[in-house]
């Protein structure tokens, strides 16, 4: 008899880790889903434990401990053929065993999804060719297996004999199985694949009921795994999934937190209802367990009422962008406590290092976030929808959400195709059990019928707020609004969008009257033009000199450093822009922008010069002016403007700088017809109208245009309109043209901006780009598109056309900084997340995307330096090259005030926004 060896799980040496036996790591996972399986249908909770208990088996392969985790003592020392261990995990169950603890009435198909978890837990890259067809790595091993599978199933049975409760007697080689994989017979046909497209014929046929089993199963086995993997290397004892798991019972949290946002409601300066009318407590009461859509003005309290919602359950609460999210998040822990809420954003970990002494701890809690394991977790967006397009481990992430609650703010901030991604994202968390709380301060009708449809119109309820604050927000008129028609000119359809002098002095003369100035452009090379202009024109002329100091310029190709350290700047505290603005000043500044301001920033302005974008975004935007004016202040106490304070710039050529690679240009064109008509609003098809008269965009635009502000564009081309003698044409009535005004104005209350926006997506033609990049991606969602894989689903739904570059000028500086670093950095567990703050953060930039660059080498990647770097360790160098993939040098001037400066040298137009 053979002397049996220890099987390794893991070989945990880093962070106060230890090795890990198989038999421990099984033990550490099964005690992870004790701790949630009371989330779990009670018939399921079998099945995941047995998944977990059998998922990795394939470690005592020979490969897998001698050159994986350096087990020198294990024998047998042979065959060293390494193929993924949760494949070869499979072929040590008995099935026969296995199908006495399956479920009688469907052991077959219980099997399959049992099987699929196990093969699949751990999915990469390669699986797709291992297992759609005859391996010869797979055959070759089961003919090396002959002589001493007999050894490696005594290992296995006297390791998993010391879990007890009888799992050892599952374990037997199942020579069906490996007679068929080395006959030819593909992987995939013994363990159905959950991924890929390709396989999609193997999952068609599952009713809902047994789909939403088999995600189950494989994302508890993955959730129990991970977090069991996480605790043993971080050297912790996995009672911390307890985090989990409130001190509290679910009544007393939601009691607690009551009190709380009762307290702060009734504390807020603009809070004028008693107490026993604050409509987030009276809310609540009818809808704490339904699915809710909630439709209400910015600065309604909508926050405080998603805190009621989710608390007493596990909640995610996410938001589209990154400063929104740190703000909501630090709001979340004065409701929940310091120690139940988790963040989560691509820049989290430098977030939470912060600049005191409590980094270590608070990356731990970045860990724990990373794990789902906080009661509360704030996020963006873009860290959970991309798992509508499933690609590899969406289980785990729908798993979670099937017991959890979802709340999605800022809704209209995602693009059409995001947008389409989140309503598949809602549709299935609501199949998989989860809840979810919808708030926006505009929602596209066609959204709202959309999720009618698809969860049905007795599992939500729908609150908007508007109507039932209609008296109010209808008496709230602090926006007098200007549309200005700029006449601009065109060369071979490359329109000129500078802005005219005359238009720009307007912007020096309100801030030289003590107002805070707000200019948003559409593109960075637009607002950097309108920032170097009135720049100019502030050093030279003597009448502005109070401005030299009290001029700023923020859009997104500034450094992270660079970004943050102007953002704070404006809101902050002592924020030029920090809303509310103080009553005593009477300091003029101006902030020129992008829409970087439109929803993530807090910030509180006198007046607002911008250019044309479609409605919603335009509200957006007006919501910085007299932000200190909220919809709950008493409308007595709100000034009515005399004179505008809202400039709203159309360009005759084009639109605007961004033309259609920023916004839909007729979406815009129905924006300026809706400002125009507002009493008629009859705009339902008006669109199909001009889209079918005018098929030509350029021609569209003009009619449009002409028809609101009387272009001479129209008038020209009808004058040169000559009979065929030769002799100009007398106009008719019909074409000659109407003397307009270059500009109109109105007044716009709260309850209209809602009104305009409503009837804007009402009146959206199905040609439209908005409307049809809606339709076209769920069409594709709801057919069964899955993305191979996470970072590919994650730039669907960000729809990323940017690379991270580092100024050519600044190359030598860079190295040096990372030289500098790692000379004075240890190997711990911060050195990386420090390395981003301190160096890649100061020096790495994004900026639109054009193929043609990197064909014409204008490209170096940052890994050809850093690889021959000396200071580096060795053991460090292959992280820190990860780290720079994707990172380039590039010929781009950066400039601390202007971010980066560059001209598009390939012919490509520069559109990129923010």
């Amino acid at each position: 008899m053979n002397t049996v060896v220890d099987i390794c799980a893991k070989s945990c040496d880093r962070n106060g880790g230890r090795r890990v036996r198989l038999h421990e790591h099984i033990r550490d996972a099964l005690h992870v889903f004790d701790k949630i399986k009371h989330r779990v249908d009670g018939s399921l909770c079998e099945l995941i434990r047995l998944a977990i208990v059998c998922h990795d088996w394939g470690k005592v392969l020979p490969a897998f401990q001698i050159q994986r985790l350096k087990n020198k003592c294990y024998t047998p020392c042979s065959p060293l053929i390494d193929i993924p261990h949760s494949f070869f995990s499979l072929l040590w169950i008995d099935e026969d065993k296995l199908k006495q603890r399956l479920p009688q009435h469907d052991a077959d198909t219980y099997r399959e999804f049992v099987f699929s978890a196990i093969a699949y837990h751990h999915w990469r890259e390669n699986f797709f060719e291992l297992i759609s067809s005859p391996h010869a790595d797979i055959i070759t091993l089961i003919d090396a297996l002959g002589a001493v599978k007999g050894n490696l199933e005594e290992n296995l049975r006297a390791e998993i004999e010391k879990l007890g409760d009888g799992w050892h007697e599952l374990v037997g080689f199942n020579e069906t199985m490996a007679n068929g994989l080395h006959n030819g017979v593909p992987l995939s046909e013994y363990a159905r694949p959950p991924y890929h497209f390709y396989f999609l014929p193997k999952r068609v046929g599952l009713d809902d009921k047994k789909m939403r089993e088999w995600i189950l199963i494989a994302g508890f086995l993955q959730r129990a795994d991970h977090f069991a993997s996480f605790c043993e290397e971080e050297g912790q004892d996995v009672s911390i999934a307890e985090g989990e798991i409130c001190p509290m019972r679910p009544d007393d949290i939601v009691k607690e937190v009551k009190g709380k946002i009762q307290e702060k409601i009734e504390s807020s300066p603009v809070h004028l209802q008693d107490s026993t009318e604050i409509w987030q407590l009276e809310t609540i009461n009818v809808c704490k367990d339904k699915n809710v859509i909630l439709v209400a003005p910015t600065g309604y309290g909508k926050t405080e009422f998603a805190f009621l919602w989710g608390s007493g359950d596990k909640f995610f609460y996410t938001l589209p962008l990154r400063a929104a999210v740190n703000q909501i998040f630090e709001r979340a822990k004065a409701v929940f406590g310091e120690n139940t809420v988790g963040l989560l954003h691509s820049d989290a970990d430098v977030y939470l290092f912060g600049d005191g002494g409590e980094g270590q701890a608070n990356l731990k809690a970045y860990d724990l976030a990373r794990q789902l394991a906080y009661p509360a977790i704030i996020s963006t967006g873009d860290q959970f929808f991309p798992y509508a397009l499933r690609p590899p481990g969406y289980e785990k992430i729908y798993a979670t959400f099937s017991y959890s609650r979802l709340v999605i703010d800022e809704v209209q901030a995602y693009d059409p195709r995001a947008a389409a991604i989140v309503v598949k994202f809602i549709e299935d968390i609501v199949r998989m059990g989860g809840k979810f709380l919808l708030m926006t301060a505009t929602l596209p009708e066609f959204v709202r019928r959309h999720i009618v449809d698809a969860v049905g119109k007795n599992n939500f309820e729908y609150i908007n707020l508007y109507k039932q604050g209609k008296d109010t927000l209808e008496k709230i008129k602090k926006h007098k609004i200007k549309v200005e028609l700029i006449e601009n000119r065109t060369d071979k359809e490359k329109p000129d969008f500078t802005i005219p002098e005359e238009k720009l002095v307007p912007v020096l003369s309100q801030a030289c009257e003590g107002k805070r100035v707000l200019v948003i452009a559409n593109t960075v090379k637009q607002a950097q033009d309108i920032f170097e202009r009135l720049k100019y024109v502030i050093e030279k002329d003597n009448q502005y000199k109070a401005l030299k100091s009290k001029i700023w310029l923020l859009h997104s190709r500034f450094t992270h450093a660079d970004r943050d350290a102007l953002e704070a700047k404006m809101c902050g505290r002592g924020g030029a822009f920090k809303n509310p603005k103080p009553d005593s000043e009477r300091e003029g500044k101006i902030l020129v922008a992008t829409q970087v301001v439109e929803a993530s920033l807090d910030i509180d302005a006198d007046v607002l010069f911008t250019e044309v974008a479609p409605l919603d975004a335009l509200v957006q935007r007006m919501g910085r002016i007299l932000r200190r004016y909220g919809p709950m202040t008493d409308p007595q106490k709100v000034p009515s403007p005399d004179n505008p304070n809202v400039y709203i710039w159309v360009s005759q050529h084009g639109l605007q700088s961004g033309q259609h690679y920023v916004y839909d240009p007729d979406v815009v064109l129905l924006t300026i017809k809706l400002f125009k008509d507002r009493p008629d609003k009859h705009c339902k098809d008006w669109l199909s109208e001009k889209l079918t008269k005018h098929p030509k965009l350029d021609d569209r635009t003009q009619s449009v245009l002409q028809g609101i502000f009387g272009c001479e564009e129209g008038s020209r081309r009808e004058g040169r309109e000559t009979s065929r003698k030769g002799k100009r044409k007398r106009p008719t009535d019909e074409q000659t043209p109407v003397s307009r005004p270059r500009e109109f104005e109105f007044v716009c209350s709260e309850y209209d901006k809602y009104e305009l926006v409503n009837k804007l997506f009402e009146s959206l033609s199905e040609e439209t780009d908005y409307l049809r990049t809606f339709w076209q991606t769920k069409d594709i969602l709801d057919a069964g598109y899955m993305s191979d894989r996470k970072e590919d689903a994650q730039k669907i739904f960000r729809d990323i056309h940017t690379l991270s570059v580092v100024p050519d000028h600044r190359r030598e500086e860079f190295i040096t900084a990372i030289e500098t670093f790692f000379n004075n950095t240890h190997n711990t567990r911060t050195c990386f997340t420090l390395f981003k703050k301190e160096v890649l953060s100061k020096f790495v930039v994004q900026v639109p995307f054009y193929a043609q660059q990197i064909q014409q080498r204008e490209f170096k990647p940052v890994e050809w330096w850093v690889r021959d770097l000396s200071c580096v360790q060795e053991a460090l160098k292959k992280a820190l090259m990860r780290w720079c993939q994707g990172i380039y040098f590039a010929n781009y001037k950066y400039d601390e005030r202007m971010g980066i400066i560059a001209e598009a040298p390939w012919g490509c137009k520069d559109t990129a926004i923010l």
